[in-house]
C-alpha cells in the first residue's frame, strides 16, 4: 500500500513541475518560461513589459513587446523602438548596407548581394603624415586593415582621397595598391594605379582612384596600400577620405 501511495504522489510532483511556470525576476509570469528585465512588470509602466523576455506554450522566444500577448507571432518575435535595436550579428561581413543571405540549409551570414550596390569605409589610419617611397596599410572604421571577402566573385574598390601635401610646389604624384591576403611591397599587388596631382605645399588635394579586384574567393582579405611617390609628405584628412566597395 505505501509503494502505491509513493508513487501517486510522486506521479503528482512530476504533473506539477511539468505545468509549472518559472519565472526570474517577478512574480506575475506570462509565459511558460519569463525574465522581467526591470522587475517592473507588475506596475502600471508603460514601458514595463519591453524590458522581458519570454518563451510562450508554442516555445516562441518574445523579447521587448509593449504588451505581452499569449503567444508569439513567430518562432523568435522581437520588437524594438530603436532603429537598428532588434539584432547585432558580428561574424566580420558585417558593414553598411551588407543583408543577410542564407544557405541552402538555413544558415545565414552578413554579405553582399551582386548588382545591389555595395558599401562605404571611412578610414581610421594612418593618423600621421606618409613619407616619400613608404607604404602605407589603411585602417578602416571597421576595425580592420582588410576589406573581407564574403561571397566569391569580382569586386571593385574606389578611393576618394583627400590630403594636404607638404613639399615642393608643383606635380606630385603617388600609387595606390591593391593587395590580395597579404602585403607584400615588392609586388604591385593584384592592381595599382599611379596619380599625378598639381599641389600647393601646406594645400588640400583630392583624387579618385578606382582599384580592382578579380576572381575573389570567399575567405580571401584585400589590403589598400598607399605609397607617397613625390619628395614631400601626404597628410590625409581622414574625415574626407572614403573607400567605397563593390561587388560587380
Amino acid at each position: 500500500m505505501k509503494k502505491y501511495i509513493t508513487l501517486l504522489g510522486l506521479s503528482l510532483l512530476m504533473s506539477s513541475i511539468t505545468i509549472a511556470q518559472v519565472s526570474i525576476n517577478t512574480k506575475n509570469p506570462q509565459g511558460i518560461f519569463y525574465i522581467d528585465g526591470g522587475a517592473d512588470n507588475a506596475t502600471t509602466s508603460a514601458n514595463r513589459f519591453k524590458n522581458d523576455v519570454m518563451v510562450d506554450a508554442n516555445g516562441s522566444l518574445v523579447l521587448g513587446k509593449a504588451t505581452q500577448p499569449s503567444v508569439g507571432l513567430a518562432k523568435v518575435d522581437i520588437t524594438s523602438d530603436a532603429a537598428y535595436g532588434t539584432l547585432k550579428m558580428v561574424d566580420g561581413g558585417e558593414g553598411d548596407g551588407m543583408v543577410l543571405l542564407g544557405d541552402a540549409n538555413g544558415y545565414a551570414r552578413w554579405g553582399m548581394l551582386k548588382g545591389s550596390g555595395g558599401y562605404k569605409l571611412s578610414l581610421t589610419a594612418p593618423t600621421g603624415a606618409m613619407a616619400t617611397g613608404s607604404f602605407y596599410t589603411m585602417t578602416f572604421s571597421n576595425k580592420l586593415n582588410y576589406i573581407p571577402i564574403t561571397e566569391q566573385g569580382s569586386y571593385i574598390v574606389m578611393v576618394r582621397m583627400s590630403a594636404t601635401y607638404t613639399g615642393a610646389l608643383g606635380r606630385t604624384g603617388g600609387y595606390f595598391y591593391l593587395h590580395k591576403n597579404t602585403v607584400n611591397t615588392a609586388t604591385m599587388g593584384i592592381d595599382s594605379i599611379e596619380m599625378y596631382m598639381e599641389c600647393l605645399s601646406g594645400k588640400k588635394f583630392s583624387t579618385y582612384t578606382v582599384l580592382r579586384a578579380l576572381d575573389l574567393a570567399v575567405g580571401d582579405k584585400i589590403y589598400l596600400v598607399m605609397k607617397p611617390q613625390t619628395a614631400g609628405t601626404w597628410t590625409l584628412d581622414l574625415s574626407l577620405t572614403t573607400v567605397f566597395f563593390y561587388r560587380v
